[in-house]
């Protein structure tokens, strides 16, 4: 059952009564579901913001995994993008937002809580543009306000961007100016240069997200803004990563959200079929990133079988099946069920803490895995150089394109081919990475428009956001590309989610909200109606 969204809780409240209460032990990894007097300790409540973080986070990145063809969509668009699909989003937002008010508070009165507000901003800076991202215009400015609720106005996405980008400002400066540390920073462990690299890649991911909208936005030269984060501390290596750490705990649950849809009775949903095709078979070489990223349950041939596949023989469909044990369903398939959960491809070892695919061949519970401690890639080293590689290509900023592209897959290769400790006779070589890299970048040079070789950086950029299909969300509605994504079967003419609808619990209860059409457009996607599908 979905919980009724509220802007303010009795817990919260609770909070904002007993400011002064301290905390001597808890744990960081707490669920804080339940808040309690102690609560108001500044520490505690940052971690329960970063606990809200994650899981909205997480949840919002499993809401378009099917719709950007990483996991396979079984359903129409209509049916997957639904009014109830926000409901626990909305009410974790506005749980963290009002909590992030209160460390907001705590701040103005305590120099000491500097660095502690400065997480806290771009944490919930983070989530609020995700939101925008994904609805449009969200309550903001009157959220909290108990006199406006339960029906607190809009604030527009342009309005809200504004305000996190100077949010991300005076973040930088509170943590430059900063004297005390922060003890539950789950992150980076109060590490301020890796803070400040956080914030300034966020910046720059805002800039390169709403470049069809800078004018909108105020920006009046994105092409130096975006010159000056270029030449700044940027996330640029594995060890600056900004992501969540899940662990291989049970209780409280901590582990990967794939791991356990994946590992504990059987797979309770496909991989995509695209998804698996680009990765084995649209370049001569295979994707080196693949063993680490999927894992293959049986050698059983589905078009052999039993079980089959129902899509065997159906001309409507692209692929039903591509091959090499790597069992899952074209995007828009609707034919499951067929009791095939310990046979279907499934995730791997990157991002979700599973297995590494040796050939194994079988069920998820039976393997030697590593027991869903994964990681949740917010934005990483490989991300920036993607983001970096467009704005060069598309605004002219600093740097060859052709090179950030080149860094930007090496540095997801790294990323992937490094994690989990894999000692495997199947781990790809060098020779293998050069010649995939080389292939990529024979092609972009070949390339005859810009737009062909932007196609070709978002489709790497895809490839290397598996994990996070935010990025791909975003970047299919900014640019179109992949321009070979797969469409929905069986329906040539689909009306792709621009947007998602406002969660129906709050529509309910706040008077000026209205539902809107999952084809209202946010405001920094200026492309025209059904040109991506």
């Amino acid at each position: 059952m979905k919980k009724t969204i509220k802007y303010i809780s009795l817990g919260v409240v609770t909070i904002m009564l007993l400011f002064g209460c301290e905390v001597t032990n808890f744990d960081l990894l707490e669920n804080p579901n339940s808040v309690t007097p102690n609560s108001a300790n500044p520490e505690f409540l940052l971690n329960e913001i970063q606990y809200l973080f994650q899981e909205l986070m997480e949840d919002m990145i499993v809401n378009t995994d099917d719709v950007m063809r990483y996991e396979a969509m079984t359903d129409s668009y209509g049916d997957v993008v639904d009014t109830d699909v926000l409901n626990a989003e909305w009410e974790r937002y506005y749980e963290a937002l009002l909590i992030s008010r209160t460390i907001d508070d705590l701040a103005q009165s305590d120099s000491n809580l500097l660095f502690h507000n400065a997480i806290n901003k771009l944490l919930v800076g983070y989530l609020t543009v995700t939101l925008v991202d994904y609805n449009g215009s969200i309550p903001f400015s009157e959220a909290s306000n108990p006199e406006l609720f339960p029906s607190p106005k809009l604030d527009s996405g342009i309005e809200l961007y504004q305000t996190v980008l100077a949010d991300i400002d005076q973040a930088i400066l509170d943590i430059n100016a900063a004297t005390f540390d922060v003890s539950s920073d789950l992150f980076y462990g109060s590490d301020k240069d890796n803070w400040i690299a956080f914030a300034n890649s966020f910046k720059l991911r805002l800039l390169v997200q709403s470049r069809l909208a800078s004018g909108d936005l105020g920006v009046s030269n994105v092409q130096g803004e975006i010159n000056a984060l270029l030449g700044s501390n940027l996330i640029d290596s594995t060890e600056e990563d900004f992501q969540y750490p899940y662990a291989a705990v049970i209780e409280p649950e901590s582990r990967h959200p794939w791991y356990i849809r994946a590992y504990i009775n059987g797979f309770s949903q496909y991989i995509s079929n695209y998804f698996m095709w680009m990765l084995k078979d649209s370049k001569s070489i295979r994707d080196p990133r693949i063993r680490y990223y999927l894992y293959r349950q049986s050698d059983i041939d589905p078009f052999s079988g039993p079980p089959y596949l129902a899509c065997q023989g159906d001309p409507d469909v692209d692929f039903c099946y591509v091959g090499d044990q790597y069992w899952g369903l074209d995007h828009g398939e609707d034919r499951t069920g067929r009791g095939d959960n310990l046979f279907r491809t499934v995730y791997g070892i990157y991002p979700a803490g599973g297995v590494f695919d040796e050939d194994q061949f079988i069920s998820t519970p039976d393997t030697a895995n590593s027991g869903g401690s994964g990681i949740l890639p917010i934005i990483t080293a490989s991300y920036i150089k993607f983001l970096s590689a467009e704005s060069a290509l598309i605004l002219d900023t600093n740097g060859d394109p052709a090179v950030l592209l080149e860094e930007a897959i090496r540095a997801s290769m790294d990323k992937v081919l490094n994690y989990g400790d894999v000692n495997s006779t199947f781990e790809p070589t060098q020779s293998d990475v050069d010649d995939y890299v080389n292939e990529v970048i024979t092609n972009y040079n070949a390339a005859s428009s810009d737009e062909e070789r932007l196609d070709i950086i978002i489709t790497e950029f895809y490839l290397a956001g598996f994990g996070n299909s935010i990025e791909a969300y975003n970047a299919y509605r900014r640019t179109g590309y992949p321009s070979n994504i797969q469409i929905p079967v069986g329906d040539d003419n689909p009306t792709f989610p621009r947007s998602f609808p406002y969660a129906d619990a709050e529509v309910q209860t706040n008077g000026s909200i209205s539902q809107k059409p999952n084809t209202d457009k946010v405001f920094w996607d200026k492309n025209p109606d059904g040109f991506i599908k």
